[in-house]
């Protein structure tokens, strides 16, 4: 998802990161986050997930983005055109500043694909997901609903825009989490402003 260069809400997470652990950070963006992930946590693997691509948003419509032109539109101001060929430059360039970013660090792996593909085709198993993606309710409860599928037992989500809400008033980030908690018994957890983190082992008990 678009936004700003820089995240300083992620600070937040980085004292709970385990060390020479293996993480993900679906939606990358321009990488600053993961940079900083990188250095401050010295990750044995980091895996970076994000299509930067505006196709994911033609096959959808949610509670962020009622159609596809209104995507189109909401994000112009950054682009600097509601043009689809403006969009491709914008999302190549900033895909290619990434890559740049990253290159020769050898526990850093760059997966251009949409979450969904990710979730479904990795193999192995994550201690952490800093999830900052798809920013509808329905993107990120199947974000966290898919960590599920690679997170070890004692594996950790974090999250970013906790109490976030889309503009246009209907259900966003703060709604999919709290429905994600609920229908698990986990435990939520707030860092910062905007920051959550859910321990997988951590389950609330019966009284």
């Amino acid at each position: 998802m678009m936004g700003s260069p820089v995240n300083r809400e992620s600070q937040h997470i980085i004292p709970h990161i385990p060390k020479n652990s293996i993480g993900a950070e679906i939606g990358v963006w321009m990488g600053n986050s993961s940079a900083r992930f990188l250095k401050m946590t010295q990750p044995a693997h980091l895996h970076l997930v994000d299509p930067w691509s505006k196709e994911p948003y033609k096959q959808q419509t949610n509670s962020e983005h009622n159609s596809y032109d209104q995507y189109l539109a909401k994000y112009s101001r950054v682009t600097g055109s509601s043009n689809e060929a403006s969009y491709d430059q914008f999302y190549e360039k900033v895909y290619r500043g990434v890559v740049d970013k990253f290159k020769g660090k050898d526990n850093v792996t760059i997966h251009r694909v949409w979450s969904t593909e990710f979730f479904n085709t990795f193999e192995g198993k994550l201690d952490w997901i800093y999830v900052d993606g798809d920013h509808s309710y329905e993107g990120c409860y199947k974000d966290l609903v898919d960590c599920l599928k690679v997170m070890s037992p004692d594996g950790i989500i974090f999250g970013d825009d906790y109490a976030w809400q889309p503009k246009n008033g209907k259900p966003g980030v703060t709604a999919a989490v709290d429905q994600f908690v609920l229908e698990n018994n986990f435990n939520l957890e707030r860092l910062g402003n905007r920051e959550y983190m859910i321990r997988i082992n951590n389950v609330k008990t019966a009284i």
